[in-house]
């Protein structure tokens, strides 16, 4: 540290600082310094002038060039809490009880004209969005938008719909009505909604697992060993996959599922819950729908074959599978399997090719809808040579014509669903909504997290009366419905009446169409999604927690079932947090010569522990789960007070009984006089010692490994500060423990200050009683640095002290002149100086 020089010439050295950086332009404010013989390199105005003069950058004296220009050294008090609070006015925080919350809500329910039409803007979003429409401008695009991804919701609707082990066509309806619901309370302007293979199949587990459970099984699955996840209660004739109770029990737990859904995301977005979405990282949603893709290419390898797998929910589920799999495999249909083959080679060079190739996508209006051409090509082959009869291949079958009448089959399944009902609708509202701030991000736009459960919510309750299962954003088709140049939902509106007609009049068309040429297009689909893989050589570069996340989610999704991996998932995710809350990185600082900046000496080099001081710093808020943690942290970084104090103790014993065992011999030899003048003699030299053992220990303590593993500089450890700047909550628990930490530090003569707390935890502080006396809160200061100069002058004027009691004591008076007593006096000015 910096001494002081005289008032006087720092009056001078101040003046003539401020002209010469007047002259430069240099910004002071409150100028005033502590030299050391003469205004630093790096403040001197008049290098800074030769350099500017140049006009080339500001060097050091060692030759690296400075950030800036411009040096600004700043005068004031040193501050602790108390003389900071009495100085400058502040209010004290308010305690938020539920009387005060209820009374601010209250005050802000009014009703007027404005506030019902804002009300109903926030409802029906598409209202604003309409009067900003342009027809023009907006309505050719949403045209050319709508018709693509209405083009897409073909192929894919019915082979989603296929997965959700229901008939196809009620994957149609999935891609009607909830976009028309969407269009009136959604907020996202250009996410398409409808099927997406995820949350399909999540439906698909729940439909197998409650025809299971009452105990009817398909006809074609007899001839299978379906192991023991499958009820053994069923007759041997079994049933036929479209026969109408299947269907119509298929349907209801479908339907039962997605009220369920509806219901909890209405509830949420009652509640203001949308921040639910941030406790699935992205880490987290990228290892789930990775597994849930495993199980998606499960459920559709039999199809790309033509072999006979039984249904199976549970973990092991993809195990079982697989062993039916290569158990039937030569049973291969390979009418059915070239057809598959073709149908994703089609599709993947044409995807790949052109779609995709960056020289024909510039050139394209809209990408080629191969899906649906595939489709079409395949019922036509299949119509003509009669694959169904010939070469027994699956087909879709019967399609029902026109839109579903309401039905009430939902509440017969109610009460079976509800538990998979929580992890559906979180996993497609998160999906969905991480879709809808991607595109918002893009196109300068916010979207209502809380609005989008709403829409979610009322779409999928509206929707489960009219046979359809619940719905969720697609990633593939939103982004073609926004690279097409889609502005707004009307292209949802152009989508749906396409699939109107669709369903009025094309639908029946489509009753041969191979389940292989829906299962091809699936797996393709899932490209997307097994590319995530390439994303754990990222997070294990970036973070080794983000890479155990997406691992372990997977694994479970992988192995268990899609509904256990995402709770598992979770669960390891939470306990990430907590384990990085209960244990967070904790260091000692030091001060940055020159500065007052502090910083971690184990990163920063340049860093100096002042002597005598330590800086401790806790990267977490201070709570009952981490307080041991934070005990031990600071009793290992610093000093422990407990080893400590043992050796002291262990030392003064010693030295007792040295001390002892000399008295002892002495009067055995009988030596009464010479003795009492040497016991004096030897006493005072034995205090000395004392003294010096003392320091010794404390030194030996301080570098012990147990203790500390920084290298602590020379010199006995009087004081030690916490930054509590990272420390943003503190709890009873961690106020008891930090008291019973400055009790011990006390025990062996060290003490503790709080730098830099945060008024809520000030608060609590003063609520639990840790501050007994105003020495107490006298020892809270604003900053490090005003803690370090008040705890080095406190030294100073102590040390001083005890030098003058010495000099009073050889009874010399000194007469001091005038100009002696005014530096006497102005070394007791309480200031602060540090550049900025």
């Amino acid at each position: 540290m910096m001494e002081s020089h005289s008032n006087s010439d720092s009056i001078r050295m101040q003046d003539s600082y401020k002209r010469n950086c007047q002259s430069l332009n240099v910004g002071i404010i409150n100028t005033a310094f502590e030299y050391d013989g003469e205004v630093p390199a790096l403040l001197n105005p008049r290098h800074l002038k030769s350099l500017k003069h140049h006009g080339g950058p500001v060097m050091d004296d060692d030759g690296h060039a400075l950030i800036l220009d411009e040096r600004v050294v700043v005068e004031r008090p040193i501050y602790n809490q108390v003389e900071f609070d009495r100085t400058h006015p502040h209010e004290v925080m308010r305690r938020r009880t539920p009387r005060s919350w209820m009374v601010k809500k209250l005050n802000k329910v009014h009703c007027s004209g404005k506030c019902f039409g804002s009300f109903l803007l926030g409802i029906f979003p598409f209202i604003a969005i309409m009067k900003k429409y342009r027809i023009r401008r907006d309505l050719p695009a949403d045209i050319v938008s709508g018709l693509t991804v209405g083009i897409m919701h073909i192929p894919q609707g019915m082979a989603y719909g296929h997965l959700t082990s229901l008939p196809p066509v009620y994957g149609l309806y999935v891609s009607f009505f909830p976009v028309l619901m969407y269009f009136l309370f959604g907020t996202s302007k250009h996410m398409s909604v409808g099927t997406f293979a995820v949350v399909c199949l999540m439906i698909g587990t729940v439909v197998d697992k409650g025809v299971t459970s009452l105990g009817i099984i398909i006809r074609e699955e007899l001839d299978t060993d379906n192991g023991t996840n499958v009820a053994e209660n069923v007759t041997l004739e079994g049933y036929d996959r479209n026969d109408p109770y299947v269907i119509s029990t298929q349907l209801g737990f479908a339907m039962a599922v997605t009220f369920a859904v509806g219901c909890l995301q209405l509830l949420m977005g009652f509640f203001r819950l949308g921040f639910v979405a941030v406790y699935l990282s992205d880490p987290l949603v990228s290892g789930f729908t990775t597994g849930a893709a495993c199980h998606v290419f499960t459920s559709q390898i039999k199809h790309i074959f033509g072999v006979k797998i039984g249904r199976y929910y549970g973990p092991l589920k993809l195990i079982y599978s697989y062993r039916d799999f290569f158990t039937n495999i030569p049973s291969t249909n390979s009418v059915t399997l070239i057809t598959s083959i073709v149908c994703i080679v089609i599709i993947v060079v044409i995807k790949e090719g052109i779609n995709n190739n960056p020289k024909c996508k510039g050139r394209l209006k809209m990408p080629v809808p191969v899906e649906l051409i595939v489709v079409v090509v395949g019922t036509i082959i299949s119509h003509f040579v009669h694959l169904k009869e010939k070469y027994k291949v699956s087909v879709v079958g019967p399609i029902s014509v026109g839109i579903p009448p309401p039905k009430m089959q939902q509440f017969t399944y109610l009460s079976d669903v509800i538990s998979d009902a929580f992890a559906i609708g979180i996993v497609a509202f998160a999906i969905s909504v991480s879709m809808a701030k991607i595109l918002a991000k893009k196109h300068d736009y916010d979207i209502d997290p809380n609005q989008e459960l709403f829409a979610y919510g009322i779409s999928n309750v509206f929707c489960s009366f009219f046979s359809s299962f619940t719905s969720s954003a697609s990633l593939s088709r939103s982004l073609v419905q926004e690279g097409v140049g889609g502005k707004t939902q009307v292209a949802g509106l152009v989508s749906s009446c396409l699939l109107l007609v669709v369903l009025l009049v094309i639908g029946p068309y489509f009753e041969a169409l191979p389940n292989s040429v829906l299962a091809a297009i699936i797996i393709v689909a899932l490209k997307g999604m097994f590319k995530q893989f390439t994303e754990l050589k990222r997070l294990w570069r970036i973070s080794i927690i983000d890479f155990a996340i997406w691992l372990v989610t997977f694994v479970a999704t992988f192995m268990l079932d899609v509904d256990l991996g995402l709770l598992v998932g979770v669960i390891f995710a939470l306990l990430t947090v907590i384990y990085q809350s209960q244990r967070p990185y904790a260091c000692v600082m030091g001060q940055v010569p020159g500065t007052d900046l502090y910083r971690d000496v184990t990163v920063y080099t340049a860093a100096q522990q002042i002597q005598g001081i330590k800086i401790f710093r806790y990267d977490s808020a201070l709570f009952f789960a981490n307080s041991e943690h934070f005990k031990n942290a600071i009793y290992k970084l610093t000093v422990n007070p407990k080893i400590l104090k043992k050796k002291i103790k262990k030392r003064e014993k010693r030295l007792k009984m040295d001390k002892q065992m000399k008295v002892d011999e002495r009067k055995v030899n009988g030596n009464n006089k010479n003795t009492d003048l040497q016991l004096t003699m030897d006493d005072a030299v034995v205090d000395d010692t004392v003294v010096d053992d003392l320091t010794s220990a404390t030194e030996a303590v301080a570098s012990d490994s147990m203790v500390s593993t920084i290298n602590v500089d020379d010199g006995e450890i009087h004081s030690i500060i916490i930054d509590c700047s990272t420390i943003s909550y503190v709890d009873s628990v961690g106020v008891k423990t930090l008291g019973q930490i400055v009790q011990e530090y006390n025990a062996v003569d060290i003490q503790i200050y709080l730098a830099q707390c945060r008024g809520r935890v000030r608060a609590m502080l003063e609520k639990t009683g840790y501050f007994k006396t105003t020495e107490d809160r006298e020892g809270l200061f604003v900053t490090i640095h005003d803690a370090v100069l008040s705890l080095l002058q406190t030294r100073r004027l102590r040390s001083k002290g005890d030098e003058d009691h010495d000099k009073s004591d050889d009874n010399i008076e000194l007469p001091l002149d005038s100009e002696t007593q005014a530096e006497k006096s102005d070394e007791n000015i309480n200031g602060l100086y540090y550049v900025i």
